[in-house]
């Protein structure tokens, strides 16, 4: 009897230890990003920036996109690029990186008589990790508005913002 009871508790231990391990969820982090376009061409935006939320600290993305065209559903089509974020999780400075996978680029004020322009910048993150090293996911949704004034009869744009959130997983 003591050796079947023996025999049971470790067949029961063995098939413990051969079931699969459950899967942690990874955890999502929200952050709300503010910050200016410091550089810019018809196909690629460069941001940086400030973070507040799960992971404060500082930001820089580079969106590359088709060429924009403000008649046109979506505006641009995100191609590539990357996000960056100088933080900590938990006590440790992190460097929590990702890239574009996809997205858009759409105006949502065109900026009529040289008024200021707003575009919906949605981008698809992906390889989202720490240190440029991840397979986790995320979002990056920010309102770009470009400043603009009318110069001497030439629309001149003068500083742009950028507001929104950044999302990830990993």
């Amino acid at each position: 009897m003591h050796r079947m009871k023996a025999l049971l508790a470790l067949a029961t231990v063995a098939l413990a230890m051969l079931a699969p391990a459950r899967a942690v969820a990874a955890p999502t982090y929200t952050d709300t990003l503010g910050g200016y376009e410091y550089w810019a061409t018809s196909t690629e935006g460069r941001f940086a920036g400030t973070a507040a939320g799960d992971l404060p600290g500082t930001w820089n993305a580079t969106v590359q996109h088709t060429p924009l065209c403000i008649s046109c559903s979506p505006t641009a089509t995100i191609t590539g690029g990357s996000v960056s974020l100088a933080t900590a999780v938990g006590v440790i400075p992190t460097l929590v990186t990702g890239t574009f996978t996809g997205g858009t680029v759409q105006v949502l004020n065109p900026g009529a008589g040289c008024t200021n322009q707003t575009f919906a910048v949605s981008g698809v993150l992906g390889d989202v990790g720490t240190w440029s090293s991840g397979s986790g996911t995320g979002t990056f949704a920010v309102t770009l508005t470009h400043f603009r004034r009318s110069l001497f009869g030439r629309c001149i744009t003068y500083g742009a913002s950028v507001h929104g959130t950044l999302s990830v997983t990993f």
